[in-house]
């Protein structure tokens, strides 16, 4: 397995402790702070694979922290799991739309923290026997997991990579929730339809005019539709 680096920041030292200790008997370079002003100037300067963070801390909390890590090009597309008390689908849906890939409640268990961890990175790194993907001025390289629109590069967080991808790899079929479920979200049980819909409504927010080609088939779905030209 290749050697992960994980920054954890939660104001909880005797959890960080135990996370610190569960993530490197599986084989995770990890990193803990207890405080977003250390956490952030680490991730800053180590660029880690992941970041987990607790979404209420003193002073700047994990959501703040998310948004920071997402305005900066050096930090933008770090893969970031929000850790919180709260297991409400507004909380969930609030810390997706801050930019966390992935949500995880208080009480968890660590090994479905560290199989999540090791799901987003999958994710991530996953490569395809297609290399490339290209329509209407749109290209996406599978290998790097980078987007240009008209030779403008598009900054992307995983799930939205991961959804245009499914997206375009199957033109003009309809894809319905549970599908996007099973094949980006991976049966996530803090995901649910709204999620979805938060991550599609990203997606063309990034995408501008050219968010025409995906389509929302109401009662069944999404599908890409590729321009008839």
């Amino acid at each position: 397995m290749i050697e992960s680096k994980i920054i954890i920041v939660d104001d909880d030292q005797a959890l960080t402790s135990l996370l610190k200790k569960v993530f490197e008997d599986e084989g995770f370079m990890t990193i803990t702070y207890n405080n977003t002003d250390e956490g952030y100037k680490k991730i800053l300067k180590s660029k880690p694979d992941l970041v987990i963070v607790d979404i209420k801390m003193p002073r700047v909390g994990g959501l703040e922290l998310t948004r920071m890590l997402r305005k900066n090009p050096v930090t933008e597309n770090i893969p970031i799991i929000m850790l919180t008390v709260e297991s409400t689908e507004m909380c969930k849906v609030v810390g997706l739309e801050n930019g966390a890939d992935d949500y995880v409640t208080k009480p968890f268990s660590n090994r479905e923290l560290v199989a999540r961890a090791k799901s987003l990175l999958r994710r991530v790194r996953r490569k395809d026997g297609v290399k490339k993907l290209e329509h209407d001025g749109l290209v996406m390289l599978l290998d790097s997991r980078t987007v240009t629109l008209n030779k403008k590069q598009i900054s992307m967080r995983p799930k939205e990579f991961d959804l245009l991808y499914i997206l375009m790899s199957k033109p003009n079929i309809v894809l319905n929730r549970e599908f996007i479920l099973e094949n980006v979200f991976e049966y996530n049980a803090a995901v649910t339809t709204r999620t979805i819909d938060t991550h599609i409504k990203n997606l063309r927010h990034l995408l501008g005019p050219w968010s025409e080609h995906i389509m929302t088939v109401f009662g069944l779905g999404f599908k890409f539709v590729p321009s008839s030209k």
